[in-house]
């Protein structure tokens, strides 16, 4: 059931594709339009906040693979407080997960803000980075009432309308860092991870005159060791060189907070080299993912699995239920990559050529299983089962391929139209 809400959905970003077909025009014809149809992975919606009291537009990207893969497949949620890196951030994790250097992830933004500023109205303790008339940042939102919205009401709908992970990430930049860093602290499950870019100097801020967020992080965690937790922070050379309190705060808290780290918490500050203030948003949320989802545990090499004593599709996921209990929700396999042979399609394949049919098959149908639109998939498990010389049961999984080949894959349709003539003269002469 839809929530008792105002929805306005539609689609935000439009990709034109013309595709010319037939022979090339000669020089000074015109060329003879085709078709043009709409590619989107995002969507806008709009919230009738009664928390907040205004309406809340918010853009949705989702994963590519989204509406093609099962519904056991759920999503870690990015939450972008300054929308004007929406695309650049979308494109980062698009890159990043493709080569399973971070899941893929839902990303949420704000094109058109709030009506007020949600954060703590920290004292400035006379940063150097802001006017020195300023003793509190002049924040006019209440952070337990922007909570209040997250909790209550953007998060329910997210969950009611797609496959949200119990995974949550914030992102916040300069001024808006006040707030992912103040839920660090103060909410400490509101989000899974925390990331806080050009914050050197709000760093240095606190919740009364002479205190600042470095202690109340390191209290955070001291009260509550045993929480598992994501937190980065960063700010630019050229800030930390405008303003040296911003490199020293950021290197008192990695001090502090390598007293901390472990496999439940993860944690890093760092100035970053070569970057400016705003310029250093990639490279910090890059550098983020790679503290997060550290590439020797998210970018594992599928033939270990195969090597490895026992079953291949138990060893796959005796892995990443481990993943899974690491990061506090189901991370499943990569069902397919176009650039690399670490997933269940390329296992499979493996198998396969190994001969080994009964552990193939295993794995084809896993990927079936997490591609329900893949005439492909199914066409790769009929033919490990026809290999095993299961006539009977390959005949009956290429005619369901068949099916969806003409629901989604036309162009290939007589590919899949041969293949299961094929397993059918070899079932009738196995039968002579």
């Amino acid at each position: 059931m839809k929530p008792n809400h105002t929805i306005t959905s539609f689609i935000f970003s439009l990709i034109i594709i013309q595709a010319t077909l037939g022979q090339m025009s000669k020089p000074g014809e015109k060329s003879e339009h085709i078709n043009t149809k709409p590619i989107a992975f995002v969507e806008q919606h709009t919230l009738k906040s009664k928390i907040l009291e205004q309406n809340v537009a918010f853009d949705v990207y989702l994963p590519e693979t989204y509406n093609e893969t099962s519904t056991s497949h759920t999503y870690p949620v990015i939450l972008l407080l300054e929308n004007e890196f929406f695309y650049q951030i979308t494109g980062v994790v698009k890159h990043l997960s493709s080569v399973s250097s971070m899941p893929e992830a839902i990303v949420i933004g704000f094109p058109k803000g709030f009506e007020k500023f949600y954060a703590p109205k920290v004292y400035t303790n006379n940063s150097a980075f802001w006017p020195k008339s300023w003793k509190q940042m002049p924040f006019d939102g209440a952070p337990d009432v922007y909570t209040k919205f997250l909790k209550e009401e953007l998060f329910t709908y997210l969950a009611s309308h797609y496959r949200t992970a119990n995974y949550r990430m914030v992102i916040g930049t300069s001024p808006t860092s006040t707030f992912p860093l103040h839920a660090f602290c103060k909410t400490p499950d509101l989000f899974q991870a925390h990331i806080a870019i050009a914050a050197g100097d709000i760093l240095g801020m606190g919740y009364k005159p002479g205190e600042n967020f470095i202690e109340a992080i390191t209290k955070s965690i001291e009260d509550n060791p045993n929480r598992k937790a994501n937190l980065y922070v960063t700010s630019a050379d050229s800030d930390a060189n405008y303003d040296e309190k911003i490199g020293s705060n950021l290197k008192e808290l990695e001090q502090q907070m390598s007293k901390f780290r472990s496999q439940n918490l993860k944690l890093k500050a760092e100035v970053f080299p070569n970057e400016s203030h705003y310029g250093v948003v990639l490279s910090g949320f890059i550098s983020a993912m790679e503290v997060f989802f550290p590439k020797e545990k998210w970018n594992v090499d599928f033939r270990d699995f195969e090597k490895q004593p026992g079953n291949t599709l138990s060893n796959i996921d005796t892995y990443y239920q481990s993943l899974s209990s690491e990061y506090g929700y189901t991370v499943l396999p990569r069902a397919d990559r176009w650039n690399s042979g670490s997933s269940l399609r390329a296992s499979a394949n493996r198998l396969f050529r190994q001969k080994r049919f009964n552990e193939s098959i295993e794995v084809y149908k896993r990927l079936v299983a997490y591609c329900p639109k893949s005439a492909e998939a199914l066409s790769s498990l009929a033919s490990a089962l026809e290999a095993n010389n299961n006539f009977p049961e390959a005949l009956a999984i290429q005619e369901k391929a068949l099916k969806l080949a003409k629901q989604y894959d036309s162009n290939h349709v007589k590919y899949y139209e041969e293949h299961m003539e094929k397993i059918a003269f070899k079932m009738a002469s196995s039968k002579e």
